[in-house]
C-alpha cells in the first residue's frame, strides 16, 4: 500500500512563520469577502422583494404608517436582544478562557508500566505502539488487544 500524501502546513501550523500565517489569513479573508460580495445582488433582490410585500401589507392593508412604526420598533427590540445575548455570551467566554487558562481539564499521565499492564501488552508490542505513526490494532470479543501491526514508517 502506498503512503498517502499529507499536507504538513495544515497538520503542523507551528512550522509556519508568523508572517506566512498572517499572509495566509489575509488571503483567506479577502477571498471570503469577495465570495460574500458576489452574493449581494441575489440578497438585495430577495430583501427588496420581501420588503415590498411586508411594507405593502403593514402600511396599506393593516393600518398605515403607525403599524409600520410598531413593526420597526419590534424589529429593533428583537435585534437588541439578540445583540445583547451574543455580546454577553462572548464576554463570558472571553473572561473564562483568557490568558493561560486551558479549556480542558488536566489529567494525570499514566506511566509506561501501568499503561502496559492496563492493556495487557508485552514490552515489544508496547514499544512498537509508542514508536509508530499509524497502527492497526485487532481486538477479541472481550476488548483485549490480540495484534498490533504498523501501517506507516516510524517517526
Amino acid at each position: 500500500m502506498a503512503e498517502q500524501p499529507h499536507d504538513n502546513t495544515i497538520t503542523f501550523k507551528m512550522i509556519l512563520s508568523p508572517g506566512h500565517r498572517a499572509r495566509e489569513t489575509l488571503i483567506t479573508t479577502v477571498l471570503w469577502v469577495i465570495y460574500g460580495y458576489l452574493w449581494l445582488p441575489l440578497a438585495s433582490f430577495v430583501a427588496w422583494y420581501f420588503g415590498i410585500d411586508v411594507a405593502y401589507e403593514r402600511v396599506i392593508k393593516a393600518g398605515g404608517p403607525d403599524e409600520l412604526i410598531l413593526l420597526l420598533l419590534w424589529f429593533s427590540i428583537i435585534l437588541l436582544v439578540v445583540l445583547l445575548v451574543v455580546v454577553s455570551w462572548s464576554g463570558l467566554q472571553y473572561s473564562r478562557f483568557r490568558g493561560d487558562r486551558e479549556r480542558r481539564t488536566e489529567h494525570t499521565v499514566m506511566d509506561a508500566v501501568a499503561e502496559r499492564e492496563l492493556w495487557e501488552l508485552d514490552e515489544a508490542t508496547y514499544a512498537r505502539m509508542k514508536t509508530r505513526n499509524v497502527l492497526t490494532v485487532s481486538m477479541d470479543e472481550d476488548a483485549h488487544i490480540t495484534e498490533v501491526r504498523s501501517v506507516l514508517a516510524t517517526k
